[in-house]
């Protein structure tokens, strides 16, 4: 890549040692901190200049408000972007960052044909300008995942996913060995890049050398692997109660609350049902009431299950509803015959729920 950018600097100054009546044009942010130079058509009074340039400035305003990051006006800019005059299909972004004789970084980026350029790889180089080509490209990646809240929530489900079967390697080995992720695998970038923004430590990050550790320390407040690894649980445990979409409920929130669906004693060295810590809502209906510890797992539970339903559509909060009122029944130790039938309205609301998911997948494909 050095000797492709070395060949478009030496274009440059040919080209304008060739015409030095013709010389380029450039915008200007109004905070100085990006510029866009133009060798296109001196007389077109936009040509690339400001299209690139409002491109560039939208990306850094995005990264400035998702991450509340302060900006200021500057004397030297940060990014100086060269639109060259090709017209092939040349889709090549070439990053060359460099440090002036004063300290200060800047980060020049050659855009052999600005009309055919990769806006990805365009997009990736301003990110990497704002916050510091000290960065990791994942750390990178993840940014530009945080800025559309569509993709943020995709990151999540999938992470959560991945999680609930058992699939997400230990967080603190996680935080060490990411990558660039291509296709799901984006996900991961993504989802801790978003905890990074939860926390509020891009600033931190930017501004101090760490690693994988650091940063699994950083977002955990634990010292000890294995600390890290069940705060790191307990924050999913967290997004699972957490509206993704509101109004919206797909699949795997469907299958978070079913999952719900079994009471719990309230340590595991209680016995609560059949020599177990565990049973099912079925099973609850086999006690014949006089089984204090499922009465009382049972109120207890009626009291969780509605939060697993709010803001996930109207099918989903209707189950919820129903399986209340069949928790509220088993808690009064009311009959098996009321019971069952409780139960099974629940149950069939559940599938309704489901069903409609199914028909909305389909007519998706």
């Amino acid at each position: 890549m050095l000797a492709a950018v070395t060949a478009c600097m030496a274009w440059v100054a040919g080209a304008v040692q060739a015409e030095p009546v013709v010389a380029p044009k450039a915008a200007v942010s109004a905070d100085g901190f990006i510029r866009v130079v133009a060798y296109d058509d001196p007389r077109d009074e936009v040509g690339f200049r400001l299209p690139i340039l409002a491109f560039a400035g939208k990306t850094i305003d995005g990264i400035s408000a998702t991450f509340e990051l302060n900006r200021s006006k500057v004397k030297e800019p940060g990014l100086v972007i060269y639109a060259l005059d090709g017209r092939t299909n040349d889709t090549r972004v070439l990053v060359q960052p460099e440090t002036r004789a004063n300290g200060s970084r800047v980060v020049k980026v050659f855009l052999p044909s600005p009309g055919y350029s990769d806006l990805d790889e365009l997009r990736t180089a301003v990110a990497r300008s704002f916050v510091g080509p000290e960065l990791p490209d994942w750390v990178v990646q993840g940014i530009l995942r945080c800025l559309d809240a569509d993709t943020r929530r995709d990151d999540r489900r999938f992470v959560l996913s991945l999680w609930c079967d058992g699939r997400l390697p230990f967080f603190p080995a996680l935080c060490t060995d990411l990558r660039v992720g291509k296709g799901p695998a984006a996900a991961l970038p993504g989802y801790v890049v978003g905890w990074i923004r939860e926390k509020k430590l891009l600033d931190n990050l930017m501004a101090e050398k760490w690693d994988g550790r650091r940063l699994a320390e950083l977002l955990t407040g634990e010292k000890e692997p294995s600390l890290q690894d069940r705060a790191s649980d307990e924050h999913l445990a967290r997004l699972t109660r957490s509206v993704l979409e509101p109004g919206d409920c797909g699949i795997f929130e469907l299958d978070i609350f079913a999952s719900r669906l079994f009471l719990y004693s309230p340590t595991f060295d209680v016995k609560m049902f059949d020599g177990r810590a565990v049973c099912s809502f079925r099973e609850a209906l086999y006690g014949d009431g006089s089984n204090l510890m499922v009465r009382a797992a049972a109120f207890m539970k009626s009291r969780e299950i509605p939060l697993y339903a709010i803001g996930r559509g109207d099918e989903l909060q209707a189950a919820a509803a129903a399986y209340e009122r069949f928790l509220l029944g088993v808690a009064a130790g009311e009959e098996r015959a009321k019971l069952e039938e409780m139960l099974d309205t629940a149950d069939a609301r559940l599938e309704v729920a489901y069903e409609k998911r199914r028909k909305n997948n389909h007519r998706k494909r």
